[in-house]
């Protein structure tokens, strides 16, 4: 061979520190997320065929490993949608080093977030995909217009998020609502406007990752999985992108039938920490698969695993004060009042007592909920922590659906809202204090002096209220708008 030629190959197969493997057009989306240990992983998506970019990490060129390789195949089972749907794309992922100073991928300088101490603002989302199932007969759930930012806004949402500049983005989960449109009269308006439906990829594109685009690269992430991502639902673009774990591909698992995701059965993965600093732990839970309208009692197994996975929250350094996020809530007002504790409620009962806040998504509202702090000194002997609901980040508003209780569609707007609970038991008890507003937005997380305060933007960042969490008294104090 000539030596010009062999020269020319070699100088090919180097990477150049500062370069990246690929160009940036090839790599679809990238962003950075938290794990077990407090691990931060890259991720990255690409097109399918084309191999995992080269990250340049502080010089040196490191290649992302493969995920979950493209599955292409255009098959759709029939009798289960949702079980192996394409993806026409791969991910890829490479865990980072506490110590890493500088990532950069596809020409983009990625985001590490904050040394510890320093992180000071924190974006909450919850629940942002797209409401659409449609069955073949049958009235189904009300549906939105994917096509209307007003209707659907989680892409304003995500924008004015970006604008306020976060150190950490947690989403409560449910990313993914566009599930299927059985009845060909009902779903041509979708076909009309071009509306992107399904379990696969394009679902996944078109539900979260493009309406998030000018957030995902902000800062990096906590995600929690929602029931959305249950394997019977959108739980393979969860395995897929998303977990904090290895990725295990979803069983054929079919909603409302005994094959159903269950805790047991929906690869449920321990709950695992993030020290924000050595005075403030995030514990992520996994409770996607628990229904929680059944009874503990009826559950045995559930009460079993809920307390094995939630070991995390019970290994906290001494001192440190504990945020819990689980998508489902342990208390709000979907589940009737009547209902005895679920296994969720009964696995939390005695928590540290620096469990002060626990924050989910589910209910698709702004909400809050505090208790006296000797309400419950058998079930929790140090106060039980504060309630915070985020979940009216995009997808349709409960204050739309004639199935929730926090239906307007016969009162009028704003008529189930509450400046102050409403005397319902929660667990068996009332809340002391706490607010519901069906309106679409987010929540912006401050560290001032001693503690956190919060604040409540709409869907373009304007200020809906002010709120204030006093961590030692478990409370999570909102003023109602216009108050």
């Amino acid at each position: 061979m000539p030596a010009a030629l062999l020269a020319l190959l070699l100088a090919g197969c180097a990477t150049a520190p500062g370069s990246s493997y690929m160009r940036g057009q090839d790599v679809l989306h990238s962003w950075t997320q938290f794990g077990p240990d407090g691990v931060l992983s890259l991720r990255a998506v690409v097109p399918a065929g084309t191999n995992c970019p080269s990250a340049d990490v502080d010089g040196v060129a490191q290649r992302m490993t493969l995920r979950a390789a493209a599955s292409t195949s255009a098959t759709v089972f029939a009798a289960n949608p949702a079980f192996n749907p394409p993806f026409a794309v791969a991910s890829c992922e490479l865990g980072l080093p506490a110590d890493t100073g500088q990532v950069h991928l596809a020409g983009r300088r990625v985001a590490l977030g904050q040394h510890p101490g320093q992180t000071r603002r924190i974006v909450v989302v919850g629940d942002t995909g797209c409401r659409i199932k449609v069955p073949a007969s049958g009235a189904g759930d009300p549906v939105q217009d994917c096509s209307d930012p007003q209707a659907w806004p989680w892409a304003r949402i995500a924008a004015a998020a970006a604008r306020t500049n976060p150190d950490l983005i947690i989403h409560l989960g449910d990313y993914h609502y566009r599930e299927y449109c059985d009845d060909p009269l009902r779903c041509d308006r979708f076909r009309q406007s071009g509306t992107i439906i399904g379990y696969g990829w394009a679902g996944w594109q078109a539900d979260f990752f493009a309406p998030a685009g000018s957030l995902l690269g902000q800062a990096p992430w906590v995600f929690v999985r929602g029931n959305h991502e249950n394997c019977d639902r959108s739980g393979e673009g969860w395995m897929r992108f998303l977990a904090p774990a290895a990725y295990v591909a979803c069983t054929d698992q079919r909603y409302r039938t005994p094959s159903r995701s269950l805790l047991s059965s929906n690869f449920t993965a321990d709950a695992y920490r993030i020290n924000i600093d050595s005075e403030l732990g995030l514990v992520v839970a996994d409770n996607a698969g628990h229904e929680d309208y059944r009874p503990a009692s009826a559950l045995p197994a559930e009460l079993d695993l809920f307390r094995q996975t939630l070991a995390a929250l019970r290994a906290a350094p001494a001192g440190q004060r504990q945020w819990l996020l689980a998508h489902r809530p342990l208390w709000y007002d979907l589940l009737p009042p009547e209902l005895p504790e679920n296994a969720f409620q009964a696995a939390l009962h005695q928590p540290p007592s620096t469990l002060q806040l626990v924050l989910s998504g589910h209910q698709h509202a702004f909400g809050t909920l505090a208790f006296r702090a000797d309400a419950d000194p058998e079930r929790y002997p140090e106060g039980r922590p504060a309630q915070l609901i985020v979940g009216a980040s995009g997808t349709q508003l409960e204050s739309l659906d004639p199935k929730s209780p926090l239906y307007e569609g016969k009162d009028g707007a704003g008529s189930r809202e509450r400046s102050a609970p409403d005397g319902r038991l929660y667990e068996g008890l009332a809340a002391a204090s706490g607010i519901v507003l069906n309106r679409y937005g987010f929540l912006l997380l401050e560290r001032d002096e001693g503690d956190w305060s919060g604040t409540v933007l709409d869907a373009d960042g304007v200020v809906l209220t002010r709120c204030r969490l006093k961590g030692e008294a478990k409370q999570f104090d909102c003023r109602f708008p216009g108050r």
